[in-house]
C-alpha cells in the first residue's frame, strides 16, 4: 500500500504546476458531484418521501377519528334468528339440516373451526355451504377431495364466525 501511496506522489511531483491546479480543480470538482449527486440528493429524496408519508398517515389518523361517532352508531349484525348459539352449534344445525355428517372437529380459537366431512354428496355439501353463508359466517378454506363414487366427495374447512 506504501508502494502505491509513493507512486502516486511521484507522479503528482512529476507533473507541471498548472497540471497540478487543474487536477485539484477536477478532483474537487468530482468531489462536489459525489456529495451532492450521491448523497445529499437521494437523502432528501428518502426524507421527502418519508414525510409525505407522515403526512398520509396523519391524514388518514384523522378520518378514522372522524368516523369514530358514526361507527358506535353501527350495531354489530346478529344474522338474525338463525345466528343464535355457539359457532360450533350453528355449523352442527346446518349440516343437520342439510343430511352432512359431520365427521371431526377443531376449534381454532373463539371464532373459528375446523371440521372434516367424509363421504357427502356434493349436492347436500353445496347447500350447507350456502347456509351457513347466509347466517353469516364465513368460509376461510376448503379442501374438496372426489371419491371414486360418483358425486361424493370429502372435505376439510375451516368455518369462521
Amino acid at each position: 500500500m506504501k508502494e502505491q501511496i509513493e507512486q502516486w506522489k511521484q507522479k503528482w511531483q512529476a507533473l507541471s504546476p498548472s497540471d497540478q491546479r487543474a487536477l485539484s480543480i477536477l478532483s474537487l470538482f468530482a468531489g462536489v458531484l459525489f456529495i451532492v449527486y450521491g448523497l445529499y440528493s437521494p437523502a432528501k429524496g428518502f426524507f421527502d418521501e418519508s414525510r409525505a408519508r407522515a403526512e398520509e398517515s396523519q391524514e388518514l389518523v384523522l378520518w378514522m377519528e372522524s368516523q369514530r361517532p358514526v361507527l358506535s352508531r353501527v350495531k354489530p349484525n346478529s344474522g338474525g334468528g338463525q345466528a343464535s348459539g355457539t359457532l360450533l352449534q350453528r355449523v352442527t344445525n346446518a349440516a343437520k339440516q342439510n343430511r352432512v355428517t359431520i365427521k371431526r372437529f377443531e376449534p381454532e380459537g373463539e371464532n373459528r373451526i375446523r371440521l372434516w366431512v367424509e363421504e357427502v354428496r356434493y349436492q347436500d355439501l353445496q347447500p350447507w355451504l350456502n347456509q351457513l353463508m347466509k347466517e353469516q359466517l364465513g368460509v376461510r378454506t376448503i379442501n374438496l377431495d372426489a371419491l371414486p363414487e360418483q358425486g361424493m366427495v370429502s372435505a376439510r374447512l375451516t368455518i369462521e364466525g
